[in-house]
């Protein structure tokens, strides 16, 4: 369906905090094996993460009402010129317009909308079980079709290089098109350019700084 992107988020722009942040103190985990001697036994599970019922921050945990963003967004994409493409686009969206009536479903398209090349519809999971439930059916019944899986957090550019799944091939995104943080780069390979907010500005006038790569 196409080359992907040319724009690529540089992972050192972030700083990734240890994954045992606020658990540091906690008791280790227990060394002894389950009867198969391969996994680890975890005798204590009587408290649950509650990432099982909330997204972890800074996912957004909006309802499907709120005006606040869904935790994820599915973008299921379709070639428009491919007739048998379209065909099946069209029956997966009815199937899960009828199957998973409490997500929100946006239409179908067949030109290119925001960032998404054409055909393309949408999802929006507003909990960890949606998620769950949705995705895992999804990897049955996307067939040929592409599907990106990305969170909504207060970092566009990141929700759709970095923090991003895909289900089948990738397909072209136009990453021009969402805002950058101060602390957010992108890069066009085929201009040779990297491009960095270095201020919001006077007024909200945004203050970029482009760089040639070397």
């Amino acid at each position: 369906m196409g080359n992907i992107s040319p724009y690529n988020l540089d992972p050192a722009q972030y700083t990734f905090p240890s994954p045992l942040k606020g658990w540091e103190n906690h008791a280790p985990p227990s060394d002894s094996k389950t009867q198969d001697g391969k996994s680890y036994d975890s005798p204590d599970n009587s408290v649950l993460s509650d990432a099982y019922e909330h997204f972890v921050l800074p996912i957004s945990n909006g309802g499907r009402h709120d005006s606040q963003l869904p935790g994820f967004d599915v973008h299921v994409y379709f070639n428009p010129q491919d007739e048998s493409q379209v065909r099946y686009a069209k029956d997966l969206w009815t199937r899960i317009r009828l199957e998973f009536p409490e997500l929100k479903i946006y239409p179908l398209h067949t030109i290119p909308q925001g960032p998404h090349a054409p055909g393309m519809f949408e999802v929006a999971l507003f909990s960890p079980h949606q998620f769950g439930a949705f995705v895992s059916w999804l990897f049955v019944h996307r067939g040929p079709l592409s599907a990106l899986v990305h969170p909504n957090t207060d970092d566009e550019l990141r929700d759709h290089l970095h923090m991003t799944a895909w289900l089948g091939p990738e397909v072209p995104l136009d990453m021009g098109r969402f805002r950058l943080r101060p602390v957010c780069e992108t890069m066009d390979k085929r201009a040779g350019t990297v491009t960095r907010i270095v201020d919001t500005g006077f007024e909200g006038k945004t203050v970029k700084e482009v760089r040639q790569i070397k």
